[in-house]
C-alpha cells in the first residue's frame, strides 16, 4: 500500500490478499550466487503445488474469503491484552543430533517471543520513518512440557538419521518411516523439524489457508535448517539470529512476502501485494544487510522512506530482519483464531507441565526389525517357535529408575517376565530383549507388554504401562505351495508385506490377472524413484529338498522405450533368505527390456496388461538336502524408477530331484531337440559365468548374452535360464557357456519346426 495511506487506516482492518500462480525460480542473493543458501523455499513450494494441481488456488483463496469473513464478524477475540501460547516441538534429524544442542533450541525460543512481542533489542535498526510501523503482537511460543500422552517432555525430540529435507508434500523428515519424525498433533502443538535441507533453503512452510485435503495435519508446521536455526551452536552467519524461524511462522500464520505472492525473478507488478494495509508495495525482494539508516526505493515507492526492506517478511539476511506492522501481528493473530484447525493451538495445555509421578515407567513401542508400522502392520512375523519380543520403555517420572520388570503374555496365556537393572534417568528410554516365548504354527494371539514395579515399587502411573501387537506369526508351510492372490485378504495370509515409505506398495488387483480374477501388482507409474518395497512369501519347509524351484507369472512395461543407454527402469528382484532376514541371495534380477512383456514399447499410461501379454519366469531357489535351517523364505523386491506397473501371479513352489545327468554333468540344456526355447541348467550353482553364446553350423555368433554374474555375489547363478531362440532357423547350433574362472562349455543344441 502507499505510505501515505498508512497512519489512516485502523490496526485491525485486514486486507486479504489474492495469490499469483505463476511458476518461477527463486532469485538469488549474493550468498547464493556464492553457493549458500536461499533464504525461504514457502513460495517454491507453493509454485510446485500448483503445477500439480492448479486447483489448489481457489481452495486457498475460498479459505481466505472465509478467514476474513469470520474475522470481521469477530474482531471482539482480537483482545490486545490476550496473549496466546503455543506450544512447540523442535524434531532434530541429523547424523548427530546433539549438534543441535538444548541451549540452541531454547535461544530460538527466546527470539520468536523477543520477535513476535515486539520486544527484540535490534529494532532500534528501523528508520525513523518506520518506527510508528512497529507492531508488538500477542503470540507468544514455549517448549512443550506435556507430550501428546499427557506425559512430561522436553519438546525436544533427537533421530539419528542422515535423511534430508526434500521441501514439499511427504518431505521425508516429517515420518518415522523415511528417516524423520512424526508430527505431534499439529492442532496442539507448533511442529519444528530441524534438519538437513535440499536446495539451499534456509526455511519452508506451508500456508494455514491451505486445506487440509492438500496439506494434511501430520505435514503442517515448518521445516528449518540447522545452519540457521538459534542463534548459537550450528547457526551460520549471516543466519544465526533465528530470522529463518521468525519468517516461517509468519508463512504458517498465513502472510505473504512483503512484495506479494511472486518468487522474485519473474514478472513483477506494484498490484502484486501482500494484503496488509500497512506494508508499503515493494517491486521485488531485498537480500543483504543493508545499514540501518539506508532508503531503498524502486518502482512501487519511487522516494523516502521507500520500501520497508527490515520486515520479517523480506528476504535480507538475520541482523536486518527486525519488524513486524501491526496488521502483519493482527492477521497471525486472526489466522490462530479463526482457522479451525489451528485454534486449539491458542488453548493447548501442552505448555502446562503435568502433574509428574515419582515412579513411572511407560511402554513406548514394540521394535522388532520385521514389525512393518510404516505400513500399518502391527503383526510380529518370527522365524523360529521360540520367539524373544524387543520393546522399549521411557522413564516418564521424576526419579531415576534403577529396576523394573516386564510381563508379557499371548493372550490370556502364561506371563513371561523379564527383569531390568540399570540406570535410567527422567526422560531417558531403554530398549529391552524380553525373555524367550513360545508360539505355535500360524497366527498366534495378542501380544500384551506391561511394565510393574519400578524400583521394586508400585508405578505410580498405571494408564501408560501396557501395549499390544495384534498377533505373532510363525507362518511355515509345506511343499508345493502355491499363491494366486484370488482371496480379497491382502497380504495373503502368512505373506509379509515391507512398505518402508507408507506410500505406494504391493497391492492386490482385479484390473488383470493370468488365471482367475486378480493379482499382485505395484504401482512404478505413480512412484518415486529408488523406492523399495517387498512382499515375502511364509517360511517354506526346504530342509532335505534335492532342488527347489519356483515359477510366477509376470507383466510389464515401461514408460520409456526400454534401451542400452544407461536409464534406469524398475526393477523386480527374487531373493531368498535362510536366516530370517540377516541376509539374502538374489537369484533374479530383471529391469527394462529383459523384464518388459510389451516389447520395445512403450507405455504412457498406467499399464494394464492384456491376455497375452504375460510371460512365465523360473527360479531355482537351490538344494537344500543339506541345508543347516529348515526354512527359507522367497522375497519379491520391487525397486521403482518412476517407470510403469509390474504385475505378479500364479506363484507355484516345489520340489524336485536333480536329473541325474544334470547331478553327474554339471550343466544341460532341455529340451534336446527344443523348438522355440532351450532351458539352460547347472548343478550346483554357478558364480562365475561371463557369456552365454548361441553359434550356428559354420560357427557364426547368432545369440549372445552377458551375464556377468557372481562376482560380488549378489546374483549367483542362475541355475535354471530360459533362453528364447524362437527367431532363429531349425538346424544344428552350439550352446557355449563362458565363464570367468574356469573354460567353457559347450553343448550341441537341435531346433525344430
Amino acid at each position: 500500500m502507499p505510505i501515505q495511506l498508512i497512519k489512516s487506516i485502523s490496526p485491525f482492518l485486514l486486507l486479504f490478499m489474492t495469490v499469483s500462480a505463476s511458476a518461477q525460480k527463486q532469485k538469488p542473493s549474493a550468498h547464493e550466487a556464492a553457493g549458500s543458501f536461499h533464504r525461504c523455499g514457502t513460495q517454491a513450494v507453493w509454485e510446485e503445488a500448483l503445477k500439480k494441481n492448479p486447483a489448489r488456488q481457489q481452495l486457498l483463496l475460498q479459505n481466505r474469503s472465509k478467514l476474513a469473513e469470520t474475522y470481521n464478524r469477530s474482531r471482539v477475540l482480537l483482545r490486545t491484552d490476550a496473549i496466546y501460547t503455543i506450544p512447540v516441538v523442535v524434531h532434530i534429524i541429523l547424523p548427530d543430533p546433539s549438534l543441535v544442542t538444548d541451549a540452541q533450541v531454547q535461544s530460538q525460543i527466546d527470539v520468536l517471543n523477543a520477535d513476535f512481542a515486539g520486544l527484540n533489542a535490534d529494532s532500534t535498526r528501523i528508520p525513523a520513518a518506520f518506527k510508528p510501523l512497529f507492531g508488538k503482537g500477542n503470540i507468544r511460543f514455549c517448549l512443550a512440557q506435556r507430550d501428546e500422552r499427557g506425559d512430561a517432555t522436553t519438546g525436544i525430540v533427537r533421530v539419528s538419521s542422515s535423511v534430508a529435507s526434500v521441501p514439499g508434500d511427504a518431505d521425508p523428515v516429517k515420518f518415522t518411516c523415511t528417516g524423520g519424525s512424526n508430527a505431534w498433533d499439529a492442532t496442539k502443538y507448533l511442529n519444528i523439524w530441524v534438519c538437513q535441507m535440499t536446495g539451499g533453503f534456509l526455511g519452508y512452510t506451508d500456508f494455514a489457508s491451505e486445506p487440509l485435503s492438500e496439506v494434511p495435519l501430520n505435514e503442517r508446521g515448518f521445516v528449518n535448517n540447522y545452519r540457521a536455526f538459534g542463534t548459537n551452536g550450528t547457526a551460520q552467519a549471516p543466519f544465526n539470529l533465528g530470522r529463518t524461524a521468525t519468517h516461517e511462522i509468519g508463512h504458517y500464520f498465513d502472510l505473504e512476502h512483503i512484495w506479494g505472492p511472486n518468487n522474485c525473478n519473474g514478472p513483477q507488478s506494484c498490484s502484486d501485494d501482500d494484503g496488509i494495509a500497512d506494508t508499503p508495495a515493494q517491486f521485488e525482494c531485498t537480500f543483504g544487510t543493508p545499514a540501518a539508516s539506508t532508503v531503498i526505493t524502486d518502482a512501487c515507492q519511487p522516494v523516502a522512506p521507500g520500501i520497508m526492506w527490515m520486515n520479517f517478511m523480506n528476504y535480507v539476511d538475520d541482523p536486518a530482519m527486525v519488524m513486524y506492522t501491526p496488521l502483519q501481528h493482527a492477521k497471525m493473530q486472526a489466522t490462530l483464531l479463526t482457522v479451525s484447525w489451528l485454534t486449539n493451538l491458542a488453548t493447548s495445555n501442552g505448555c502446562t507441565a503435568p502433574i509428574s509421578a515419582a515412579r513411572d515407567i511407560r511402554f513406548e513401542k514394540f521394535t522388532d526389525a520385521s514389525l512393518d508400522n510404516c505400513g500399518g502392520n502391527s503383526l510380529l512375523y518370527v522365524c523360529s517357535n521360540n520367539v524373544r519380543p524387543n520393546a522399549s520403555f521411557k522413564n516418564t517420572g521424576t526419579d531415576t529408575i534403577r529396576s523394573f520388570t516386564v510381563n508379557a503374555r499371548f493372550g490370556t496365556g502364561a506371563i513371561v517376565t523379564t527383569g531390568w537393572t540399570g540406570t535410567l534417568a527422567p526422560q531417558n528410554s531403554v530398549t529391552l530383549q524380553l525373555n524367550q516365548m513360545t508360539v505355535n504354527t500360524g497366527l498366534n494371539a495378542d501380544l500384551i507388554v506391561y511394565t510393574t514395579n519400578p524400583n521394586g515399587s508400585a508405578d505410580l502411573k498405571t494408564s501408560n504401562d501396557t501395549g499390544k501387537l495384534a498377533g505373532v506369526v510363525y507362518p511355515v508351510v509345506n511343499l508345493p505351495f502355491s499363491e494366486g492372490f484370488e482371496s480379497t485378504s491382502f497380504p495373503p495370509v502368512n505373506w509379509r508385506r515391507s512398505n518402508p515409505d507408507a506410500y505406494i506398495t504391493w497391492e492386490r488387483t482385479t484390473r488383470a490377472a493370468k488365471t482367475g480374477n486378480a493379482s499382485m501388482y505395484i504401482n512404478n507409474f505413480d512412484y518415486d524413484n529408488n523406492k523399495v518395497d517387498e512382499m515375502s512369501s511364509p517360511l517354506l519347509n526346504v530342509k532335505g529338498k534335492d532342488s527347489v524351484f519356483m515359477s510366477f507369472q509376470i507383466a510389464a512395461a515401461t514408460y520409456n522405450v526400454p534401451d542400452l543407454n544407461g536409464n534406469p527402469f524398475d526393477t523386480l528382484q527374487v531373493l531368498i533368505t535362510e536366516d530370517c532376514g540377516a541376509t539374502y541371495r538374489s537369484l533374479y534380477k530383471k529391469w527394462g527390456k529383459d523384464l518388459v512383456t510389451t516389447g520395445l514399447i512403450d507405455v504412457d499410461t498406467g499399464y494394464v496388461p492384456t491376455a497375452n501379454q504375460w510371460r512365465k519366469d523360473s527360479v531355482f531357489l537351490g538344494d537344500f538336502t543339506n541345508a543347516i535351517n529348515d526354512n527359507i523364505q522367497v522375497v519379491f523386491r520391487n525397486t521403482s524408477n518412476f517407470e510403469n506397473n509390474i504385475y505378479i501371479d500364479d506363484i507355484y513352489i516345489y520340489a524336485k530331484d536333480v536329473n541325474p545327468n544334470l547331478r553327474q554333468k554339471g550343466i544341460m540344456a532341455t529340451p534336446n531337440p527344443f523348438r522355440n526355447k532351450v532351458v539352460l541348467q547347472h548343478y550346483p550353482t554357478p558364480v562365475n559365468i561371463e557369456y552365454i553364446h548361441v553359434y550356428d553350423y559354420t560357427g557364426r555368433l547368432v545369440w549372445r548374452k552377458r551375464l556377468a554374474l557372481g562376482v560380488s555375489g549378489d546374483n549367483p547363478g542362475p541355475n535354471y535360464l530360459e533362453i528364447d531362440l524362437s527367431t532363429l532357423s531349425t538346424g544344428v547350433y552350439v550352446l557355449q557357456v563362458v565363464y570367468r574362472s574356469r573354460s567353457s562349455e559347450s553343448i550341441k543344441i537341435i531346433k525344430t519346426h
